[in-house]
């Protein structure tokens, strides 16, 4: 009776903010993700000699956040959730890759997720694995690229992750970039919530909150593109960026969204934005043909390989794309596409001391000033 043994031995406890409980590319079947229970039962397993031999695949990567709870930016977490728990519970629970084809549509569902209280943007990463396998391969190590932003959508006056709990029952669709060359990929899904974050000087208590999940895919493409406006974890974000210094609970924060920035380096040309950036609507936008992604490359190399420094974003208008984004974002805009962002800088490990504190505290010191 293992299952028995593994309940009295380990109460299982309730995540803090959700995980995912199945993945879905394409028309394929849900794979199941890891979860903190399988973080229990592997370490039950890991103990027993005998049911410690039987695998039991997931395909998401595991974590070392126990209760599943944000990463600190600074730390090897913010990639894909901890390496060295990849390594310990590998072989009683390996890492599954999904198959899927370019432009596949992905869908994640979430267990769970604050109704209320968590406002964010939910961003999609990608990261080309060596020698076509993502097996047991440090994410920290790997050259990551944006392929998605999903930002405030001024339409339905929501953020992605109240639309994720609001509208779609916790389930998020995102597309994968038709111009990638074929191999092994991690894709990173991560939600960030704002509500932590008091602005307008950061500091190691008033944070934004990144929960990022890793997906292992091997991807059949016959793209050619491999992005070169690349940063690895840690070191994708910084103090620098505006999710920092933007604080939701404020009077008129909306008007804040006049200097808003998705976090880390721009989207790469093959990729898409969704909802408000800089205080204009930013359409999704995928490369559609071998000139306009040409155009696009060489705008983005300029601006944030050849400068190396930070660059005033602009929204620049453009023709609609063919291909359109996931209908489940439920976000809506005119077709553009922000330029010019800042590049990806390499910055120190911070001293984070404090840093983890209740996730409702800096909303309920707001409503107590009022």
């Amino acid at each position: 009776m293992p299952a028995l043994a593994l309940a009295l031995l380990c109460p299982v406890l309730v995540a803090a903010h959700g995980q995912l409980s199945w993945v879905q590319i394409g028309s394929g079947p849900q794979y199941p993700a890891w979860t903190l229970d399988d973080y229990y039962v592997a370490l039950y397993r890991e103990s027993d000699p005998v049911w410690g031999a039987l695998p039991e695949t997931k395909y998401t990567r595991k974590t070392d956040r126990l209760d599943l709870g944000f990463a600190d930016i600074f730390s090897s977490s913010i990639a894909t959730g901890g390496y060295e728990v990849c390594k310990r519970f590998d072989e009683m629970s390996p890492v599954g890759s999904i198959h899927a084809k370019a432009g596949d549509l992905v869908t994640v569902q979430w267990s769970d997720w604050p109704a209320e209280g968590h406002p964010g943007p939910i961003g999609e990463w990608m990261a080309k694995c060596p020698y076509d396998s993502c097996t047991q391969v440090d994410a920290t190590t790997l050259e990551w690229f944006c392929i998605a932003q999903h930002n405030y959508d001024a339409d339905l006056g929501k953020w992605p992750t109240e639309i994720l709990t609001e509208l779609q029952d916790r389930q998020w669709t995102f597309t994968l970039p038709t111009d990638l060359p074929s191999g092994a990929y991690l894709i990173r899904h991560e939600l960030i919530a704002l509500h932590n974050s008091t602005g307008p000087t950061p500091d190691l208590v008033s944070s934004p909150q990144h929960y990022p999940v890793g997906i292992e895919i091997i991807l059949e493409s016959s793209g050619t593109t491999l992005p070169t406006l690349t940063c690895r974890f840690p070191g994708c974000f910084s103090y620098d960026d505006y999710e920092w210094h933007h604080n939701i609970w404020d009077d008129g924060w909306q008007g804040l969204l006049v200097n808003w920035e998705f976090p880390g380096i721009a989207v790469y040309p093959g990729g898409y934005t969704t909802g408000v950036v800089n205080g204009a609507s930013a359409a999704a936008r995928h490369k559609t043909s071998s000139s306009s992604s040409s155009s696009s490359s060489s705008s983005v190399a300029s601006s944030d390989d050849a400068s190396g420094s930070t660059a005033s974003s602009s929204v620049v208008a453009g023709n609609a794309s063919t291909t359109s984004p996931p209908s489940s974002s439920s976000i809506n805009a005119v077709s553009a596409m922000a330029t010019g962002k800042k590049t990806c800088k390499r910055k120190k490990r911070s001293n984070t001391a404090g840093r983890k504190r209740h996730i409702q505290r800096s909303r309920v010191a707001h409503f107590d000033r009022q």
